[in-house]
């Protein structure tokens, strides 16, 4: 029995000393400590009348535990410059806890000004949102002004250094469009095959099938960028293939940018007839955008540059002052993991246009009603293969 007794007093004894007995401030001492920051307390409170244990004499106290324990003995744990500050609840606060949730009340909220150090209003409205609020922009200091209680601007403020101390990364991006006629494949085949076998460009006729038949390529991501340029100017150079425009984006991280070529064409909408003196029409227009339309949206992680791309091109099929043009439509949407520096070839975009042609003789075709003798109206074909390179530099 007195065995007994001696063990049971030993392991009161070890039980004793796990457990540490702190007031508030020195436990905000702990904790300040370990989180290397100041923690103030209001002169209005009394430390001893706030206790906490802890299993050991130098606990690990996250800032988050210790504003959850504060909150708990019904005091405020507020974010402050660069220091924090716990002080008692308002008369209000008091009242709005008994009542309901402290988060959840409007009783406290306060209009609160914030001046910005970067470009980063849409994040805090992002954060301000996830407490069904939302602030109002002031451009003149590049500040953002809202109304919360003093605990979600403390928490608020907290998060606030994490993304405004930092300027959006940003990339640009090279995009050559370039177009191909068939018929000129066609018929200068032979010479073509010349030129390939002749070129000093060891990846002459990789780049060539990429932009002519990119169905038989297994990747339409070009690493070597120099050298696919300079096969460009090659077949620009002998009329080969067209650069029809070439062009630099520059687009922030996570930011949408976009470029258009396009004809803006009037579209037969609606037809009115009426009578009065005499029968007459009357045609409702719409103008409609055709042509080519790209959308970029890099996401930067790190040496990677995460790309979303959405292609759209629409052609018109014939030419002439049909009121009722028909166009045809292609779209792609994709995703491309690049290094800056990589190219991605978009090709095998194929167009066919009726095109009006007018033969005749010089001058003579150009007379009313002789034109009618002297000229031939035909309809021919145009085909052309479209690319579209894009390069992340």
């Amino acid at each position: 029995m007195k065995k007994i007794l001696i063990i049971a007093f030993l392991l009161a004894l070890v039980l004793k000393a796990q457990i540490v007995k702190s007031n508030l401030l020195q436990f905000a001492d702990l904790a300040s400590v370990e989180n290397k920051t100041q923690i103030l307390i209001s002169g209005s409170i009394v430390p001893d009348d706030y206790i906490f244990f802890t299993s050991s004499k130098n606990p690990k106290i996250s800032l988050s535990l210790f504003k959850k324990m504060v909150e708990l003995q019904g005091l405020r744990f507020l974010k402050l410059d660069d220091f924090y500050f716990i002080d008692n609840l308002t008369d209000n606060q008091k009242n709005a806890v008994n009542n309901e949730s402290l988060e959840n009340s409007s009783i406290n909220e306060n209009l609160y000004y914030i001046k910005l150090s970067g470009n980063s209003f849409d994040e805090l409205n992002s954060i301000l949102s996830l407490y069904e609020k939302n602030a109002t922009y002031i451009s003149q200091d590049n500040s953002a002004v809202f109304k919360a209680s003093e605990k979600q601007f403390s928490e608020i403020i907290s998060y606030l250094p994490n993304f405004d101390t930092k300027e959006k990364e940003q990339v640009s991006f090279k995009i050559t469009i370039l177009e191909t006629e068939t018929n000129v494949l066609k018929e200068r085949g032979t010479e073509i095959n010349s030129l390939l076998e002749l070129s000093e460009h060891k990846d002459f006729k990789l780049f060539f099938n990429m932009l002519t038949v990119p169905y038989t390529q297994s990747s339409n991501v070009i690493k070597k960028s120099n050298e696919f340029y300079g096969v460009l100017q090659f077949l620009d150079k002998n009329d080969i293939t067209k650069i029809k425009a070439s062009l630099f984006l520059v687009a922030k991280n996570n930011i949408q940018v976009n470029f258009s070529s396009v004809k803006n064409l009037p579209f037969l909408s609606n037809t009115s007839t009426y009578t009065q003196s005499a029968v007459q029409t009357q045609n409702t227009y719409e103008y409609r955008d055709v042509g080519l339309k790209l959308t970029l949206k890099p996401v930067i992680v790190g040496d990677m540059i995460d790309v979303d791309l959405n292609l759209i091109y629409e052609n018109l099929l014939s030419t002439g002052d049909s009121l009722t043009p028909k166009t045809s439509k292609k779209e792609l949407k994709s995703n491309y993991r690049l290094k800056k520096g990589e190219i991605i070839v978009l090709s095998g975009i194929n167009q066919s246009t009726n095109i009006d042609v007018k033969k005749g003789i010089p001058i003579l075709k150009d007379i009313p009603i002789l034109q009618y003798i002297f000229s031939t109206k035909n309809k021919e074909l145009s085909e052309s293969i479209l690319s579209i390179s894009i390069e992340v530099l």
